[in-house]
């Protein structure tokens, strides 16, 4: 079985659990930041600024550390920005229960945000590397579903913590894994062997250069619009049902939907097309799945179609991986991946800032409806561009005649 050969490959396990607890801060800080803020404030649109400030941190500086780590190799990056990412989530909690305002939390949460370190991204341009060309698909779904691991665990240990020990807590816990998975996934003996290239030819523009990953980077931020505005409704869904904890719940039954999607696409991606026409249906699919969740009564049936909602997730971002790989420019492997990634947590970062007062404002159900609308405003431009989705990037691009330093190939 092919993933059963992926896992049984030297370090991959390691590298794969590793990176999950790495990623949990991802999986958890959103909704966190919408409890804890929330608990305080007792308003969304406060909550929602706060969450989606964390994103926008992210956005700052993901591709300048996913471009560091391929010009410097990855243990003198991923380090120091853990270290940053856990130590402002731990001031956060400090100035919060201290009585600290919005403003500061949202300065906080963005500086969180910022030092997230390119643990996805790097781990993607790895798996050539680590297996067989023929289980690379294969790799790339387990990749998807490390993914989806990381928000379902995520928002059920905020879930939990927040229901038993307070939303602060959550934020603690978040803030020492992901401290501590980085440091485990950088000392694996993968990390070691990945250094930086002999110079060769390369724009300024890094992984912009490519007109297909330009495509994907813009068209994934409606993707993410839908992340961002549900991760504001679940805990809206929950506070009229009793607790905003419930959130929790609610967003890793999207990410489990999402697992199961991936298993669905791995064990046969041929029937779905090629990537680029998988990319194209999913996006025309992923307005019109959102939609049934208005008719959520109760939490059982919420969760169960937060299972649906979430099925085309992990397939969108596999197929955007492949489609990636055979865009990207020379010696920007990290940077393609980061950006890929951070596309989606941008919009993800533009949805819970638009959700927080249109939830304050109209109720969760207008969450649902944003998460909807949303996508299908990429639509135009993607169905337009679609070409663009099979084209490659030659391995050599226009030179920059300025020194500059190495990069990983």
């Amino acid at each position: 079985m092919a993933y059963r050969r992926i896992l049984a490959t030297p370090h991959v396990l390691q590298l794969t659990i590793a990176s999950v607890v790495a990623r949990l801060p991802v999986g958890m800080t959103g909704i966190a930041f919408v409890i804890y803020v929330h608990e305080r404030t007792g308003s969304f649109g406060a909550a929602g600024a706060v969450a989606g400030a964390g994103t926008i941190g992210l956005a700052l500086t993901a591709p300048v550390l996913g471009r560091l780590v391929d010009r410097r190799g990855p243990r003198p990056v991923l380090v120091p920005a853990a270290a940053v990412a856990a130590a402002s989530l731990v001031g956060m909690v400090l100035v919060g229960d201290a009585g600290g305002g919005t403003p500061a939390l949202v300065a906080l949460a963005a500086l969180a945000g910022a030092g997230m370190p390119p643990i996805g991204g790097l781990l993607r341009h790895l798996w050539p590397d680590l297996v067989e060309e023929d289980l690379l698909i294969n790799a790339y779904v387990v990749d998807s579903i490390l993914i989806e691991a990381v928000f379902v665990s995520g928002p059920l240990l905020t879930g939990l913590l927040a229901a038993t020990a307070g939303a602060g807590m959550a934020i603690l816990v978040a803030a020492g894994l992901g401290l501590l998975g980085t440091v485990w996934f950088a000392c694996l003996p993968p990390l070691g062997r990945v250094e930086p290239a002999p110079p060769h030819h390369r724009t300024r523009a890094g992984a912009l250069a490519s007109p297909t990953i330009r495509l994907l980077v813009f068209t994934g931020i409606p993707i993410g619009s839908t992340f961002g505005a549900l991760d504001v409704t679940g805990p809206a869904f929950g506070a009229a049902h009793g607790s905003s904890a419930l959130g929790g719940p609610v967003g890793a039954s999207l990410a489990l939907g999402s697992a199961l999607g991936a298993v669905v696409y791995g064990s046969a991606p041929g029937r779905f097309g090629t990537p680029a026409q998988f990319t194209v249906r999913l996006a025309l699919f992923q307005p019109l799945i959102c939609l049934p969740l208005l008719l959520a009564p109760t939490a059982g049936v919420m969760l169960a179609l937060g299972v649906l909602a979430g099925t085309f997730i992990a397939p969108t971002i596999t197929a955007r991986t492949q489609i990636g790989r055979e865009a990207m420019p020379s010696g920007t492997g990290t940077e393609v991946f980061t950006w890929l990634s951070l596309s989606i947590m941008i919009g993800a970062g533009a949805g819970s800032a638009l959700a927080g007062p249109i939830v304050q404002a109209g109720g969760w159900r207008a969450g649902v409806v944003l998460a909807a609308a949303l996508p299908a405003l990429g639509l135009p431009f993607l169905l337009a561009r679609r070409g663009l989705l099979t084209a490659e990037m030659p391995a050599i691009v226009e030179a920059d005649p300025r020194p500059h330093q190495a990069v990983v190939d």
